[in-house]
């Protein structure tokens, strides 16, 4: 429930706290943009194999955060100050 805020207490009968039985298994509940309070919504089964060649064949369109940033630092000709340490030096 914390990540749907404080307000989920205002609509109880949206609760993911009440979706302890095995007929609520793949449903959740969210907030939509635009519209007052919460919505419950069903995802469909996905096995763990299917899962698994999904994330196989999408993996070439993740990147490394941090390996982003030194490319665009580099391509701007700019480099990274390094930090202060964050212990007191004598």
């Amino acid at each position: 429930m914390a990540a749907l805020g404080d307000d989920i207490r205002n609509w109880p009968d949206a609760s993911p706290v009440t979706l302890q039985d095995p007929a609520y298994v793949g449903v959740a509940v969210m907030a939509m943009q635009g519209r007052p309070g919460f919505t419950r919504i069903r995802t469909p089964y996905v096995s763990d194999a299917h899962a698994a060649r999904v994330a196989e064949n999408t993996s070439h369109l993740t990147a490394d955060p941090g390996l982003l940033l030194d490319a665009l630092l580099h391509s701007t000709g700019r480099t990274t100050t390094p930090l202060p340490p964050l212990t007191k030096q004598p």
